[in-house]
């Protein structure tokens, strides 16, 4: 199964020019209860798919408040596209209390519903142990997103080298497979990588060549790049890092998995 490569949205276009074969990308519309009229899109590579994340708020979706706004965005909508609500509901900071598990769930079926039988595949995205968040991931939907880096605390860092550890990053990203298919009560739930990174720029050919890797052997669909200037986890895109750039073409060719 192909892999669809890309990156935040702000980074799509420097990965473009960098001759990086991007065919997908992450946008995010973070106003509470705003559903947009029209899908991002990419003048470079007008096929490139999104997976967008919204922020309805939980008691007016479910009251059916937002109902004619969001069908007639999912009416919109062309093929290939994902959407998801509330990314990372379960660990970002700021977001309100009346995000809960239970709350959470019942957005999740509700998105779902709504984008049954359209060109819409409809997600939860979490940050976190996904056996430890299943509460929050929701059942049976579309796919399953996981925004995962090469955290400071080093969960994913041989101790001795300071090298990325394959067997406990290829840990986590079992156990989000074995958690989403509880979830799914199947063998094959469709896995995104929606957000990854790692600060530290002389690992970053090795940490998306594993991802890749593994993603490629299971079925993954979409591995998204998140790059920030100012974050912590993840940093500017250096448009001079040939090793990485030279790794993420392989990637995106279809050669790195």
């Amino acid at each position: 199964m192909t892999v669809l490569f890309g990156a935040n949205s702000k980074v799509f276009d420097p990965m473009y020019e960098a001759g990086i074969n991007v065919h997908a990308f992450r946008a995010y519309r973070d106003q509470y209860n705003f559903i947009p009229t029209v899908w991002p899109a990419k003048e470079t590579v007008p096929d490139a798919r999104v997976t967008l994340s919204i922020r309805p708020v939980p008691e007016d979706l479910l009251a059916g408040r937002l109902d004619e706004k969001i069908r007639a965005f999912i009416a919109d909508a062309p093929p290939g596209v994902k959407l998801s609500a509330w990314h990372e509901a379960s660990n970002l900071p700021g977001y309100p209390d009346y995000l809960n598990p239970a709350s959470m769930s019942a957005v999740h079926e509700y998105m779902q519903d709504l984008c049954r039988g359209s060109n819409v595949r409809y997600g939860s995205i979490i940050c976190a142990v996904p056996s430890a968040t299943k509460q929050w991931m929701g059942t049976n939907l579309d796919w399953y997103g996981l925004d995962i880096y090469d955290f400071g605390e080093g969960q994913f860092r041989n101790w001795l080298s300071g090298a990325i550890s394959k067997s406990e990053l290829f840990a986590r990203l079992d156990d989000m497979r074995e958690t989403c298919r509880e979830l799914t009560g199947t063998d094959s739930p469709e896995i995104d990588i929606c957000e990854t990174n790692s600060p530290r720029p002389g690992h970053r050919a090795e940490w998306f060549a594993l991802l890749a890797e593994w993603l490629h052997d299971n079925g993954g669909q979409r591995l998204l790049t998140f790059w920030n200037p100012s974050g912590p986890l993840s940093g500017p895109w250096l448009p001079d890092d040939s090793k990485t750039i030279e790794t993420l073409r392989s990637i995106a060719s279809g050669d790195g998995g």
